[in-house]
């Protein structure tokens, strides 16, 4: 799998997150860079003393965004609709389906396509497209770009999604005023990136550095570089004329995710967080360990996830087979899912542009260990 390290962030990903951020902050409302404090071997004072600069550069362009915020009220609104993931907002995770590095740079074709992938893939409807199959899916790609801006074709697919009525609404007026609010969107994403390229300089020093040691080995091979020790780079089968960018993210600081999509004119990309690493790093591992455990014991004690993880278990599967299999929708085991890979009980590899999903056979493994433990525990 090879990989371009980009030396700068994408400020178009990092301006949607600040908007992210500012939705429910007021301003002058301190900056931490944890939560959970418990849960790290540093307390919260010496973490926050340790990244003091990366604080004042958080609250600067947090509270000047808060007002810029004020004047697109329904800009506002619509960030705050939430996909089923529980880390992204509707629309920060839409800018992960373009190519866009900054707001100049994206169509509103691009955007309005970006917001059909993602409506895609909340679909809470069996007959709607598997984004897994890779015929129906460049079918459907097809489609929803011969009808660009055709409001009733949109407003089709916002119905048949997982969103709460009040979100679908607020969707469907976007769609119904494309021109009025995809030219507010970029004015408010504009000026928001402008002040985050004004404080950059304060914290560029973290993306140098990440930038440096992502790209010490001279190679472009994943398996050269830091991001092996948490991708299972060995199994991943992507294709080997295609290559994944990287970006270092000063907002999302401690977030690793991936993103590719079956439209091929979108570049498969990843996002790494400036402290991801050091934040792993200054976890208390007992704690942490004992937390996961919870967290796998709750995933495993669904009905509809163990009977995917008995399916699992069997052979590697794509989101397609899982939901003919288990008799739910694919939007259904998309969120089961999710919850699984949290858990660490399930990891994905793809095959060209198809996602599998496999049993995290070493994670089930210390499982089984944990329980060996116990057993002789009650033995004694």
């Amino acid at each position: 799998m090879k990989l371009i390290v980009e030396n700068k962030p994408n400020i178009y990903w990092e301006a949607n997150a600040i908007v992210r951020e500012i939705l429910n902050r007021e301003k002058g409302e301190p900056v931490h860079i944890i939560e959970n404090k418990d849960r790290f071997i540093l307390s919260e004072d010496e973490i926050n003393e340790k990244y003091s600069d990366l604080i004042k550069f958080y609250v600067k362009i947090f509270d000047e965004s808060i007002d810029v915020l004020k004047g697109y009220p329904e800009w506002k609104e619509l960030f705050s609709i939430q996909s089923n993931q529980e880390d992204y907002g509707f629309f920060e995770s839409v800018t992960r389906f373009t190519n866009a590095k900054e707001v100049d740079e994206l169509s509103k074709t691009e955007f309005f396509n970006a917001c059909y992938y993602h409506l895609q893939n909340i679909n809470a409807e069996a007959e709607q497209v598997d984004l897994d199959d890779m015929e129906e899916t460049r079918k459907a790609l097809e489609e929803v770009k011969d009808r660009a801006f055709d409001a009733e074709y949109y407003i089709g697919k916002i119905m048949a999604s997982e969103l709460d009525n009040d979100e679908k609404i607020k969707m469907m007026d976007l769609f119904q005023h494309a021109d009025e609010r995809f030219s507010a969107y970029v004015e408010l994403i504009q000026r928001i990136e402008k002040i985050y390229l004004k404080y950059y300089s304060d914290v560029e020093h973290y993306v140098k550095s990440k930038v440096e040691l992502f790209s010490s080995s001279g190679k472009d091979d994943v398996k050269d570089t830091p991001i092996a020790n948490y991708i299972d780079a060995e199994r991943w089968n992507f294709p080997s004329d295609e290559s994944i960018h990287l970006y270092f993210s000063i907002i999302n600081k401690g977030t690793l995710g991936m993103t590719i999509i079956m439209d091929e004119s979108i570049r498969p990309n990843m996002i790494f967080g400036i402290l991801f690493e050091e934040l792993t790093e200054l976890l208390n591992k007992e704690k942490h360990d004992a937390e996961l455990f919870v967290e796998q014991m709750k995933a495993l004690g669904e009905e509809n996830r163990f009977n995917i993880m008995k399916l699992l278990s069997q052979k590697p599967h794509y989101l397609k087979e899982i939901a003919c299999t288990v008799g739910l929708t694919s939007a259904t085991v998309s969120h089961h899912m999710e919850q699984l890979i949290k858990a660490q009980l399930v990891y994905m590899t793809t095959k060209g542009r198809k996602v599998y999903y496999h049993v995290n056979d070493k994670k089930i493994e210390k499982l089984g260990e944990l329980f060996d433990q116990w057993e002789k525990g009650c033995k004694k």
